[in-house]
């Protein structure tokens, strides 16, 4: 797709800068057809596009990029709630390890001392908080996680770690010396609240490790063919510029940002998988028809064989903007903000 770039007026919730471009815009409808199947019960996909639309209180949504610090958002800039989730996604995984844990965890063993305190925003099922136990450089006692999954928080608990079922901005003020989010930001609204909270939190010349999905492998796939990032899930695509002037806000220093180290066969495997599925949500395409299909048949192998040659066909297609490939297209950006 092309970016439309209409100029539109809006007050960015990063910088407060009042003029944008919108980059493409999309209705409830839409909007739920990107998360769920063609075969999903219509009484099913119906409820989440009027969740949707009671979230945004409106038929639509504009994503914008602010003139100022490049920052793109939902507007509304509206976060998906526990309804919406519970429509939205029937399942869902956790990571074993990611690029970003392992960047975090070598900080963190670096400079911890008995006492070192952290907090973990968006724990999932523990898979950091338990490295950074067998590392020997944090006590669990000295750990605090918020979770809403309830497996989440069970295996989170059984490690001797304290985890709460709460949104941060609702937590009693603790110190930390170091507070992560990996893969959370984007889904949250009220940033100035969350941020206040966050500084207060943080010790003096304590740490904000952050991870977020790389707004350039976002931008290449909406402009070739993938997934598009879509809102109510994802509301905020973040920069190097936005951390910066989102952390001078707050009294926080931005110390470095980079990059997750590009991989072509990763790349090129989520890029063909998100081709299909970004052409399986358009009436009339053999993607839709193959994802109907595989979603009527009861043997995994033939619906695996199935999603398999949309795939590949996808793939194919997809050829040559992936020859096109020029710039930073990891997967993941790691930004580490300090309070002087």
């Amino acid at each position: 797709m092309d970016y439309s770039l209409d100029t539109f007026r809006a007050v960015c919730p990063i910088c407060a800068g009042e003029q944008g471009k919108r980059l493409w815009r999309v209705d409830a409808h839409a909007a739920a057809r990107h998360f769920l199947l063609p075969n999903t019960p219509p009484d099913a996909f119906n409820a989440l596009a009027r969740h949707i639309e009671q979230l945004w209180r409106s038929h639509g949504c504009d994503v914008i990029q602010c003139d100022r610090c490049r920052f793109v958002y939902s507007y509304p800039y509206v976060a998906g709630d526990k309804r919406f989730y519970d429509l939205a996604y029937q399942r869902a995984g956790y990571p074993v390890w990611k690029w970003e844990f392992q960047i975090a965890l070598e900080r963190i063993v670096k400079v911890a001392s008995p006492d070192f305190r952290v907090l973990e925003i968006g724990a999932g099922n523990g898979a950091f908080v338990r490295r950074l136990i067998e590392s020997g450089a944090v006590r669990a006692e000295n750990i605090v996680t918020t979770e809403y999954s309830d497996y989440g928080r069970s295996r989170i608990e059984s490690l001797g770690i304290k985890c709460q079922s709460k949104d941060v901005r609702e937590l009693q003020e603790e110190k930390f010396d170091v507070i992560c989010m990996f893969q959370v930001l984007e889904h949250l609204d009220g940033i100035d609240g969350l941020f206040k909270k966050l500084t207060t939190f943080l010790k003096q010349g304590g740490s904000l490790l952050l991870a977020v999905p790389n707004d350039r492998r976002i931008e290449f796939n909406e402009k070739n063919g993938a997934l598009l990032d879509m809102p109510p899930n994802h509301i905020g695509r973040w920069n190097p510029q936005a951390f910066k002037m989102i952390g001078e806000r707050y009294g926080l220093r931005l110390h470095d940002h980079s990059v997750e180290p590009f991989s072509l066969p990763a790349f090129v495997s989520q890029y063909a998988h998100y081709r299909f599925l970004r052409r399986s949500q358009i009436d009339g395409t053999l993607e839709r028809g193959l994802q109907r299909i595989a979603g009527m048949v009861k043997s995994r192998s033939v619906t695996n064989a199935l999603r398999g040659t949309g795939i590949l066909l996808s793939l194919v297609a997809g050829i040559p903007a992936v020859l096109r490939i020029n710039g930073q297209l990891g997967d993941s950006q790691f930004a580490h903000l300090v309070k002087p």
